[in-house]
């Protein structure tokens, strides 16, 4: 979010300060607030997707790394904040091609790779499949899938 301090890039969440870890897990609860009152912005019009769609992403990560070391509910507390962001990254896909693409290699991507850190390893590669057609040879550029 905008203006908030941030935790040092490259670090993981056992080295931060204890001020950073709250603020920045705390914020989850103002993230779900607004893409739930974004998603009735994108039930009057799809205009708002791709916002919707970036801040699903914001919450869907602050969670993983949130719920990373809780393994026993790890699968449990992220799995549907992944699919959520699958299928408005679908939903922006059909609306604006172009813009949806990119954002639905990346939701895929991210799935993905929460599947393999589950151990769901099947569902992964269905996920991890559908992205060089997303791409459309834009897979072998550096920093394809950089968001």
């Amino acid at each position: 979010m905008p203006g908030e301090q941030r935790p040092p890039v490259g670090t993981g969440p056992s080295h931060w300060s204890p001020d950073v870890k709250r603020q920045y897990f705390q914020s989850r609860e103002t993230l779900r607030d607004e893409v739930d009152a974004l998603a009735l912005r994108v039930a009057e019009s799809p205009d708002h997707l791709a916002e919707s769609v970036r801040l699903q992403r914001v919450l869907t990560v602050r969670s993983a790394v949130h719920w990373e070391f809780r393994t026993h509910l790890f699968a449990e507390r992220v799995r549907g904040l992944f699919d959520e962001g699958v299928g408005l990254a679908r939903r922006l896909h059909r609306y604006d091609a172009a813009a949806g693409s990119r954002a639905l290699a990346t939701a895929l991507t991210d799935r993905a790779t929460f599947h393999a850190a589950a151990k769901e390893f099947a569902a992964a590669r269905d996920d991890f499949r559908q992205v060089p057609e997303l791409l459309g040879g834009q897979a072998d550029e550096p920093g394809a899938l950089i968001v």
